[in-house]
């Protein structure tokens, strides 16, 4: 039993290099489409003409089109142009690897697509949380009735991509109860730039 033991763990040692080697490579794939970028704007442009009152400075796009070993929230700077790019994860029954199924019933524990706004930062289980309003009335508007926010966890991490490829499983990110988790080291910045009433986009090119 032994021996077996020791032979795994130089496999599992060497594994977890190689993944190491070319991840970079998988991060400098293309991480939001033309696609998502324009049904965010459009989606934003739409509410802005309603409600001109409102000046937001950033917007988060998640394009749920890409798995989730990308960092495939970008948020953009919409004075500057500047975007930033996360990982961010899916609802644990909307998909393993992609997210392809959605909803805005409560207790789907699925991710809801469309536009969001931001709304307070508040401390909660997971430390710093942000609110979301969802304003499509068809696909997200359950979202402060389900309490679907952005906060971080560990299992969103490059630690946990190659975890699940050394077990051999998919390499994707850990998945939520709906809300949209991001990386612990990635919070602070997120919560500074999203903070009351900056805009989120979710997007799943269409079936």
């Amino acid at each position: 039993m032994r021996t077996k033991v020791l032979k795994i763990v130089p496999l599992v040692t060497l594994l977890l290099a190689f993944i190491s080697g070319f991840s970079g490579f998988f991060l400098l794939k293309e991480k939001v489409s033309g696609k998502a970028y324009k049904a965010a704007f459009t989606a934003m442009d739409s509410y802005r003409s309603r409600h001109p009152e409102e000046h937001q400075r950033f917007l988060a796009v998640v394009d749920y089109s890409k798995p989730s070993y990308l960092k495939r929230m970008v948020i953009i700077d919409l004075k500057s142009g500047d975007q930033s790019f996360f990982w961010a994860s899916h609802g644990i029954n909307s998909g393993e690897l992609y997210a392809n199924q959605f909803s805005n019933a409560p207790e789907s524990n699925m991710s809801s697509l469309g536009l969001y706004k931001t709304l307070e930062t508040y401390f909660g289980d997971h430390g710093i949380a942000i609110r979301l309003e969802g304003l499509d009335p068809i696909m997200n508007s359950n979202a402060l009735f389900r309490d679907i926010v952005l906060h971080s966890a560990d299992y969103v991490s490059l630690k946990y991509i190659l975890l699940n490829l050394a077990t051999f499983n998919s390499p994707m990110i850990g998945r939520s109860n709906g809300c949209f988790v991001v990386s612990p080291r990635d919070i602070d910045e997120i919560e500074q730039k999203l903070n009351q009433g900056a805009f989120l986009y979710a997007w799943r090119e269409p079936p």
